[in-house]
């Protein structure tokens, strides 16, 4: 793989040590995104009484300055406009910069495009459509200062931001209240980290958009940063398919090169010859050819399996009983562990965590329970292998595990199942299960939906904690009673003699 720029570690970083903090250039809506406050990014409800065209929300009353003023200036301008064209707001806020801060807008500009892949494709007539002719249809857009804005200008500008920009989550105000609508924020120096499935660096972006980056393993110095472009539970397939079509290149690391995907089978499907084995993924050429006897399964009926279960994934009704017969379904064709098999996982896990959430612990199904805890522990098998070290998805994967535990572990002593001994061990458990919890989603910040899980998982390690005292004190009782009525047997037993 040809990486152009990169990041090293000039020295030895720990696990958990931030890297290196950075400002956006450029924060706006991703692309094709509700139409939002271009002040904070949430859900808009009126327009700029300034300039009159700008899309806000109830609490904000202003938005940027050089923006605002851009458009009170633009007389010819629809007051409608922004609201029927949406997907101009970033990129216009890219051409912005040429006027506001002529030095960013130059780091904006070095950055790659790709434009020279992109022209022609899906991606580049869709831009052109959305973005490069409603623009330029307009006066207001085809100048800039002394800078004439053309339609290979604002391509090349959709294109640094398609391959450079980095995911916003979720921000909340202290309320609670959603802050941003699909954000995506530019950051020129973190943009420069390289793409690897395996990442050893963590990005977690604050209330403000300011972006930190931690190491999320021990990287020693000289070893590159990396960082996953994609989804870590995405299949090698699906992976190389949004490498190639969104960042033109194809990823050549330990995990795609290994068919069975570091023993986790994301990608594998069962053999319809010898049934026993799994037809492992190669990309390189690619196909998929059974690990035990060899058979190769025909592009087109993996096409027809994979389709079958992606619409079964993405069109089932969110209830528990539909979601368990996707999983069982396809579990047979592709494999339990398959991506798509994962997602239905996580869809019914969180189904269960709500059902659970909307009883009194006596009377929520053992079963659900059960089942609970059965995918939290597989969903962590999996994420330990291919998100090793500090990982928000394994963070949250943990906290829902430790809650399963403690639940049907409690209910299992009341229903006396278990004795206090094995409450006190499954609690204990439990325990190091949340602070390892914390210790990972500790980097989010407050104001995201994280870092409010953070909050709550480090109350609950209070209120847990607590009632581990209390159990150990009733093993303590219970031990004491159980020694008494020994004595208490042996001395019957001496005076009948």
């Amino acid at each position: 793989m040809f990486y152009g720029r990169f990041l090293v570690a000039k020295r030895d970083i720990k696990a958990g040590e931030l890297i290196l903090a950075e400002d956006p250039v450029v924060v706006g809506p991703y692309w094709d995104a509700d139409i939002s406050c271009l002040g904070c990014l949430r859900p808009a409800s009126r327009t700029c009484k300034k300039c009159l065209r700008a899309p806000l929300c109830r609490d904000c009353t202003r938005h940027d300055a050089v923006e605002c003023d851009f458009y009170e200036h633009a007389s010819n301008l629809s007051k409608n406009f922004l609201f029927d064209h949406f997907n101009i707001i970033t990129p216009i806020r890219c051409l912005l910069l040429y006027r506001s801060d002529r030095t960013r807008y130059d780091e904006l500009m070095a950055m790659e495009s790709h434009c020279d892949s992109r022209r022609g494709t899906e991606i580049w007539l869709i831009h052109e459509q959305y973005v490069v002719e409603p623009m330029l249809a307009e006066e207001a857009f085809q100048q800039i200062d002394d800078l004439v804005v053309t339609a290979d200008l604002v391509q090349r500008i959709c294109g640094i931001l398609d391959v450079n920009t980095f995911e916003i989550r979720g921000n909340m105000d202290s309320q609670g209240v959603q802050m941003n609508n699909l954000a995506r924020g530019l950051y020129p120096r973190t943009s420069l980290m390289t793409h690897n499935c395996q990442t050893n660096t963590l990005i977690a972006v604050d209330g403000m958009s300011k972006l930190r980056l931690y190491a999320s393993i021990a990287i020693r110095a000289g070893e590159l940063l990396y960082y996953n472009y994609t989804r870590v539970l995405f299949s090698t397939f699906e992976r190389q398919t949004h490498l190639r079509k969104g960042k033109y290149f194809i990823c050549t690391c330990a995990r795609c090169s290994d068919p069975t995907e570091l023993g986790t089978h994301l990608s594998s499907l069962k053999c319809t010859a010898c049934g026993d084995g799994l037809c492992v993924f190669h990309p390189q050429t690619p196909k998929w050819e059974c690990n035990t006897c060899g058979h190769q399964l025909p592009r087109e009926y993996v096409n027809e399996v994979m389709c079958e279960a992606r619409e079964d994934v993405s069109s089932c009704a969110l209830d528990i009983r539909n979601l368990e017969k996707v999983v069982g379904k396809h579990s047979k064709t592709l494999n339990p562990h398959h991506s798509l098999v994962l997602e239905a996982k996580q869809s019914l896990a969180g189904e269960l965590r709500s059902m659970c959430m909307s009883y009194d612990l006596q009377n929520v199904p053992r079963q659900a329970l059960k089942r609970k805890l059965e995918l939290c522990e597989e969903m962590l098998q999996i994420l330990r292998v291919l998100d090793p070290g500090i990982s928000r998805l394994t963070g949250i994967a943990l906290y829902e595990y430790h809650a399963a535990l403690v639940d049907l572990s409690r209910r299992n002593h009341d229903t006396g199942e278990i004795k206090t001994p094995e409450l006190l061990e499954r609690l204990q458990l439990a325990e190091g299960a949340l602070k390892e919890a914390i210790g990972m989603l500790v980097f989010e910040h407050p104001t995201t939906p994280e870092g409010h899980l953070t909050k709550k998982a480090m109350c609950e390690l209070k209120e847990l904690r607590e009632y581990i005292q209390k159990v150990q004190a009733m093993e303590e009782d219970e031990r004491t009673d159980r020694q008494f009525r020994g004595k208490r047997n042996s001395n019957a037993g001496k005076s009948k003699k």
